[in-house]
């Protein structure tokens, strides 16, 4: 009776791992589908590069141009500035839920100078199923035509959020300080 008892236990055992791998094999198989792929786009407000090179700029060469133009014009000595902006469209390849590695391509205009950047970067995220929580650090070149300049650049995203689902994320991000310093945008997932 004992050898039947210890005989059963010892096949029990190996049929029971032989169906706990099975069950484990078809979780993964058909678990969560995870998207590795996104494309982004974002708008946001000007960098600080682009405020300080922006008002480099202005007080240098064109600020006392602008102010002499416009009281030809209107008769005033007030100065309309224009509206700032960046836009960012994106690449991001993500190896597993919680890091990354992307591409970057940046355009930003602060009252008469245009920026445009490329970078590489860096992502790590973690939170929930459909909320996260990201940070990315980036490097690139940055060129100001107007200046004729090429410079290397980085940037930090000290804080980001997304609205995660399965085929697309919005987020929000603060980032310093070459792209810029407040972003809304979406990205689509594959």
């Amino acid at each position: 009776m004992k050898k039947l008892i210890i005989s059963l236990l010892v096949l029990g055992s190996l049929c029971v791992n032989v169906f706990a791998q099975d069950v484990e094999d078809v979780n993964v198989s058909t678990g969560e589908d995870f998207k590795h792929n996104e494309v982004y786009l974002s708008a946001g407000t000007s960098s600080l590069i682009g405020a300080f090179s922006g008002l480099f700029v202005a007080l240098g060469q064109g600020f006392a141009d602008a102010v002499a133009k416009n009281e030809e014009e209107n008769g005033s000595s007030t100065i309309s500035v224009e509206p700032t902006f960046g836009v960012t469209a994106g690449y991001n390849y993500f190896f597993n839920k919680y890091f990354g590695l992307g591409g970057m391509m940046t355009y930003e205009r602060f009252i008469s100078v245009n920026m445009m950047s490329v970078q590489a970067k860096l992502i790590g995220q973690y939170g929930w199923t459909h909320f996260k929580i990201y940070q990315s650090a980036s490097a690139g070149l940055l060129v100001i035509p107007e200046v004729g300049a090429t410079n290397f650049i980085f940037d930090f995203t000290y804080l980001g959020m997304k609205f995660d689902f399965d085929h697309f994320n919005i987020f929000i991000e603060g980032s310093v300080p070459s792209t810029s310093l407040i972003k809304l945008g979406a990205a689509f997932k594959f």
